[in-house]
C-alpha cells in the first residue's frame, strides 16, 4: 500500500520575532579562545621553584624505585 502526504492540521505557523531583542541572537560559539585577539601577558619574572629539601627528593626517589620494582615483580614473577 504506497503512503500519501497528509498535511499536519497542527502545524505552528511562524512567528515574528520579539521586539524587545533589540539585535540578532548572540554567538555561542568562544571567540577568542584557541586564537585570542591579543597575546597572553607574560609573568614578571621567572616562575620560583618550590623548595625542596635533599630528604624529600631522596624519599621520592625511593618510593618510585620501590614502586617500579613491585610493579615489574608482579607483571614478570612465577606463581
Amino acid at each position: 500500500m504506497p503512503c500519501e502526504f497528509a498535511e499536519n492540521e497542527h502545524e505552528l505557523d511562524p512567528q515574528a520575532s520579539s521586539t524587545r531583542g533589540g539585535g540578532p541572537p548572540p554567538k555561542r560559539t568562544g571567540i577568542g579562545v584557541l586564537d585570542p585577539p591579543f597575546p597572553p601577558k607574560r609573568p614578571p619574572g621567572p616562575i620560583p621553584a618550590a623548595p625542596t629539601s635533599l630528604l624529600w627528593r631522596m624519599a621520592a626517589a625511593l618510593l618510585l624505585t620501590g614502586l617500579a620494582a613491585a610493579i615489574l615483580l608482579l607483571l614478570l614473577g612465577k606463581r
